[in-house]
């Protein structure tokens, strides 16, 4: 009686971090994380452990890293925080290995490919994530998007010159 005494105070003694993290892809190879955590609890991590966020987190991507190019930090009254991380992945990504550093319980991980496919896993707290597949969401644009915007100013530029033009010939009574 009392080791489940002890064992239920130790049990409910824990809180858990009620992690979630969704990582969704685009065709061009740019991505969305969300890590959600109790934000009371993720508080009390970030100050027992320094550093900026981004550090606590990996994108193994076919052997190297990739780091994300923001971290947007969205707080909840109520439910849990975000920690939003995006970035891009090259276009011939063919695995990825996630990394959560801050967490010890397991926690599901999402993903959403750009070609609709969805993958679910849970990872062992404090662990990797298996080897995920990456390969064949991504697609260069077909045109730059700098040509599509000065093809569309010119577009719209053209009436207004014409419209200049023709007042000038209007104008001269030659």
């Amino acid at each position: 009686m009392l080791v489940c005494v002890v064992l239920g105070t130790v049990v409910s003694g824990h809180d858990l971090e009620h992690t979630q993290v969704t990582i969704v892809f685009a065709r061009d190879g740019s991505f969305v994380a969300d890590v959600a955590n109790d934000p009371a609890w993720l508080k009390l991590r970030l100050e027992s452990i320094p550093g900026p966020f981004a550090d606590r987190v990996v994108f193994w991507v076919d052997g190297r890293e990739i780091r994300p190019e923001s971290v947007e930090f969205i707080p909840s009254a109520e439910g849990l925080a975000v920690n939003r991380l995006r970035g891009h992945m090259p276009l011939n990504a063919q695995t990825l290995r996630w990394y959560y550093g801050l967490v010890i319980d397991p926690y599901p991980l999402t993903i959403r490919r750009a070609d609709g496919r969805l993958i679910v896993e849970e990872i062992g707290g404090n662990a990797w994530s298996r080897t995920l597949d990456l390969s064949g969401q991504f697609r260069a644009p077909l045109l730059d998007p700098r040509i599509v915007a000065a093809a569309i100013a010119a577009l719209l530029l053209v009436p207004i010159a014409l419209r200049f033009a023709f007042r000038r010939v209007r104008k001269d009574p030659a």
